[in-house]
């Protein structure tokens, strides 16, 4: 599995309430028990990659250690992801997953993440890492590993249209179309 995020997700809902931050580690059989039960193949971490990673909060960090799971950061996805290519080879990846966790994403150049939302304050998220990545480092990552390894599932997430939010939120206030 080609997890490309700015964050493994692989925390627990004693370190963070909210889901979204738990599902690789949920995959892994590692979480919330009535997520984890539902698994019947957890992911070995040794047939997942994590792309586009940075900073890692600590426990986060630990996690990725102690599992030995592989990762590439965003200057290494953008000279050319050696270390994603070297893990499909090495691990003898036939097929392929490939998340897309859209936070990857620099959110000054892609603003339908969370990090973009219009009015954020500087720490409002905790002080997670923010995507670095633009949306051809990730194209090109993707299509690299599904030239090697045969693609056969594609996840997006995170997707958070702001400006598509607001114009509804708008539209619904305004006469003749609203209430």
């Amino acid at each position: 599995m080609l997890w490309i995020d700015s964050h493994p997700d692989v925390q627990t809902p004693k370190e963070y309430k909210n889901a979204h931050a738990h599902v690789l580690g949920e995959l892994m059989g590692n979480g919330d028990s009535d997520f984890t039960r539902t698994v019947k193949h957890p992911v070995s971490p040794q047939k997942i990659m994590i792309a586009g990673i940075h900073d890692p909060l600590p426990y986060e960090a630990n996690f990725i250690s102690e599992h030995k799971i592989q990762t590439c950061s965003p200057e290494q996805v953008r000279s050319g992801a050696q270390p994603v290519l070297d893990w499909i080879k090495n691990e003898k990846i036939e097929y392929l997953a490939i998340h897309i966790d859209l936070d990857v994403l620099d959110p000054h150049n892609f603003r339908s993440v969370l990090f973009a939302k219009p009015g954020r304050g500087q720490h409002d998220f905790g002080d997670v890492a923010e995507g670095k990545l633009n949306i051809p480092d990730v194209v090109k990552l993707a299509n690299q590993a599904a030239s090697i390894s045969k693609a056969v599932g594609l996840t997006i997430a995170e997707h958070l249209p702001w400006d598509a939010l607001n114009l509804k939120n708008m539209l619904e206030e305004l006469p003749l179309i609203g209430k």
